[in-house]
Order: structure tokens, then sequence, then C-alpha cells
């Protein structure tokens, strides 16, 4: 029983962890912060 817990627990973080990766991959995370591409222009 405690090895289907753990399987169980570690499913739910991996689906998580995809659907934030998705959203990040198509713009529409709202709770993510990270940089962009389009600020290369200011290093100079």
């Amino acid at each position: 029983m405690r090895k289907a817990t753990w399987k169980r627990k570690a499913r739910v973080q991996a689906e998580k962890a995809l659907s934030l990766g998705k959203s990040v991959l198509t713009g529409r995370s709202a709770s993510f912060v990270y940089p962009t591409d389009d600020e290369e222009g200011d290093e100079e």
C-alpha cells in the first residue's frame, strides 16, 4: 500500500510539471516568471 501511495504522488507531481511546461511554451503562464529573448537589445 505504501508503494502505491508513493507512485501516485510521483504521478501527480509529473502531471503538474508537464502542465507548467506546456503553459510556459504556449505563453499562457500567469504564475511563472522567466526571461524572454525580446530583451536582447538591452544588453549594451
